[in-house]
């Protein structure tokens, strides 16, 4: 894992970031100077994420685990869902990021221990799309170049590449898709083991009211809305689901993305509804015949309801109590251009948790609400995961009970679960 030098051989700090290390950028334009006291602080923090990275070369996983997890707390500010000290920096939680991601999938004690391994890639593959997060931020906000006459834009690679830091934009990018290529080869789907694998694919749950959100906020006479919105009514007429699709920005203090966080919340509280799925306006249904029932059921059932469907009916089957949230990761992160949400107080708390205060500093993220959502569920897992013991957990492919263990569980919080891109949002 090594440190990229610029052309003076020595590399550049570039924190925290601003104007003198970053001219004409988006955020050096708010930011031109520097604080002298904070470079000292970022300089502290620089060694303690190399002397982490030098313990994986080493093979000492855990101490770089210690050092990197410690890092973090006093970056994040305490791991806060406004994590308002890290932006400053966001180039070196990138690289923290990718140096804990690291101590995890180069774990050379886990070869020979499949599920163990498994898990361990599981745990490094969110702490990569955190990085991802952190490192599309400086990208965007500090590599992006604009010329203020012509207008044109590039970025400049070398204020990642050729930092101090640990990371480059190469290196991530290679190194995920290492970890997913694994996991893939495991033959496993991404994400948490079904439920109710053979569920029919036009279940439907007669108990359940569902319906459908979505936000065509674009200019007058663009052509998306209509397609998009006669494919959604169809769908959810075919199925019986209710359908509410929002026409106008819904907060003009945000990015318009920020819109589908208000108007879950607002579909929330509507009582008679139990689920509701949220489905970006550039999103369309290719399938007819799978309902949203059958998708709810093949990753949130109870256990055992796939017997007791086949011995009592659609009666007799329910949802797990602690589900309350199901979504979808694509190459890069988790994406939350279609997900399914519970009528719960869970669903309302995390939302305005996600939406933070007016000043927030994920507001004008290049990912916008999907960064904070991404952020709220993985951010405790340094802490989480610093000490866990993969093989006393998963020494064996099959747990007591005899079924395969779900290497997953624990990674996102208990009320959410994942299904693979291929089941909804897949392009």
């Amino acid at each position: 894992m090594q440190s990229h030098f610029g052309l003076q051989g020595v590399p550049p700090l570039n924190c925290p970031h601003s104007g003198a290390s970053a001219p004409r950028s988006p955020g050096g334009a708010l930011i031109p100077w520097s604080d002298p006291q904070a470079e000292q602080f970022w300089q502290q923090v620089l060694v303690q994420v190399l002397t982490g990275a030098a313990a994986v070369e080493e093979g000492n996983f855990q101490q770089a685990k210690d050092l990197v997890s410690d890092a973090l707390l006093h970056i994040t500010n305490q791991l806060a869902s406004n994590p308002e000290a890290g932006f400053a920096c966001s180039l070196g939680v990138a690289a923290a990021y990718r140096v804990l991601a690291s101590a995890f999938f180069r774990d050379a004690g886990l070869a020979g221990h499949r599920t163990a391994l498994r898990r361990a890639r599981q745990i490094a593959l969110r702490f990569q799309h955190v990085a991802n997060v952190w490192v599309t931020h400086v990208w965007e906000k500090f590599a992006r170049r604009e010329e203020p006459v012509t207008g044109m834009a590039h970025y400049d690679v070398g204020y990642i590449d050729n930092s101090a830091w640990p990371i480059s934009i190469q290196d991530i990018n290679v190194e995920m898709t290492i970890v997913q290529r694994d996991l893939a080869a495991g033959g496993l789907p991404m994400g948490h083991l079904p439920r109710w694998p053979d569920v029919p694919h036009d279940f439907r749950d007669k108990r359940l009211n569902l319906g459908i959100v979505s936000l065509c906020a674009y200019r007058e006479g663009h052509v998306l809305p209509r397609y998009a919105i006669s494919n959604h009514e169809l769908y959810a007429k075919r199925h019986g689901y209710r359908y509410h699709v929002g026409r106008e920005i819904v907060d003009k203090s945000r990015p318009p993305a920020w819109g589908k966080v208000k108007l879950m919340y607002q579909a929330l509280e509507e009582p008679d509804v139990d689920w509701w799925l949220w489905f970006d306006c550039d999103t369309f249904f290719m399938n007819m015949t799978i309902t949203l029932d059958s998708l709810l059921y093949k990753y949130g059932a109870s256990k055992a309801s796939g017997e007791m469907y086949a011995r009592h009916g659609a009666g007799a089957v329910n949802l797990d109590p602690k589900f309350h949230l199901l979504v979808a990761e694509d190459h890069a992160m988790l994406n939350t251009g279609a997900f399914f949400l519970r009528s719960s107080s869970w669903s309302l708390d995390m939302l305005r948790q996600v939406w933070g205060p007016d000043d927030s500093t994920w507001v004008k993220h290049p990912w916008w609400e999907n960064a904070a959502i991404l952020w709220n569920f993985l951010k405790d897992n340094s802490e989480k995961f610093r000490n866990e013991d993969q093989l006393a957990l998963f020494p064996d492919d099959l747990g007591a009970s005899g079924e395969a263990q779900d290497d997953m569980e624990g990674i996102y919080p208990q009320e959410v679960r994942l299904a693979p891109q291929g089941e909804f949002n897949s392009y």
